[in-house]
């Protein structure tokens, strides 16, 4: 699999995927590497679409009837996002010396390298990047519609779902990442078959699937909005924080670095409680709706809220 140097110009494509290094980089040290960023990727939108556009990219990117035009653009994100994952395993070791005495830092004269503050920073930022870039992806995939990501085994995961989309996510929470959405899949069917399932029972929960409009009118809103939440509660609580979009957990940037993991602990249990809070309200409701639609002869009246944004209470 193959996405840079086609044409034996593989530094060239790289600095033009980047954008932020010198152009006099060596191809040679990021060839071996290039395919773990691959792998990165891969872990987030599956194999097939990463697969795919690497054919496209091989075939001189001519657009066919696979491969429209736009799959030009998915692309160019899947470039970057591989670029940006192959940087961050290469920064490490590009200030070291490796030579038969072991291992020592390589600085000019004159030179003074960054603090370890400033690292962290650096590839902090970088990693920021690359997970942006990778959202960028998604969503030109989800655009695109291409039928090697709508027929991919990660695509399919949406079917039976409650919530089929990172917009209509933003319905009840605003998350606004597509990659998010993509990496939440599992979590989302986990909430869905093991908190609010019970709650809905098969009956109602087939109704909805099956786009019954009088029963989702009053029932889909908060069961949906209880799967979006208690989703983003156990994201919160599993997945590492640089793979959370900002707005969610925030942590002060100008801490030390080890104040700062502290800190972050700490944002994690607060946002974590507060979404937990807030699901509980909302299987309640939906636990009183349920009983009084299965109550022969009881009126409903469902209420129907905005979006919830955590953004208050969270920057520790």
């Amino acid at each position: 699999m193959k996405l840079f140097n086609r044409d034996g110009n593989g530094s060239a494509e790289i600095v033009a995927a980047v954008g932020l290094i010198s152009n006099g980089i060596d191809f040679d040290k990021w060839e071996p590497v290039l395919p773990l960023g691959i792998r990165d990727v891969v872990a987030i939108v599956g194999s097939e679409p990463v697969e795919a556009l690497a054919r496209f990219y091989e075939n001189g990117e001519q657009p066919d009837e696979e491969f429209p035009a736009s799959a030009t653009i998915a692309l160019g994100y899947l470039k970057q996002a591989v670029a940006f994952f192959a940087w961050l395993k290469i920064i490490p070791t590009l200030d070291a010396q490796h030579d038969e005495g072991g291992r020592s830092r390589r600085l000019g004269e004159n030179e003074k390298g960054l603090t370890a503050l400033q690292e962290f920073k650096d590839e902090e930022n970088i990693t920021r990047l690359a997970y942006e870039v990778t959202d960028a992806l998604v969503e030109a995939l989800d655009r695109g519609a291409f039928p090697f990501w709508t027929e991919s085994r990660k695509y399919r995961q949406r079917e039976g779902l409650l919530i089929r989309s990172k917009e209509e996510f933003d319905e009840y929470y605003n998350i606004g990442s597509h990659r998010l959405f993509v990496t939440l899949l599992p979590i989302i069917r986990e909430v869905q078959g093991a908190d609010v399932a019970p709650v809905l029972s098969t009956k109602y929960l087939n109704a909805i699937l099956h786009g019954d409009k009088e029963i989702s009118g009053i029932l889909k809103e908060p069961a949906a909005r209880a799967v979006a939440l208690l989703s983003i509660k156990k994201a919160v609580e599993r997945l590492p924080v640089e793979v959370i979009p900002e707005g969610i957990v925030q942590v002060q940037q100008s801490q030390p670095v080890k104040s700062r993991l502290k800190a972050e602990q700490s944002a994690r249990a607060a946002v974590a409680a507060s979404l937990g809070a807030d699901a509980t309200r909302c299987l309640n409701r939906l636990q009183q709706l349920v009983a009084e639609m299965s109550a022969a002869g009881t009126k409903v009246e469902a209420y129907i809220s905005g979006p919830i944004v955590h953004s208050k209470g969270m920057t520790f």
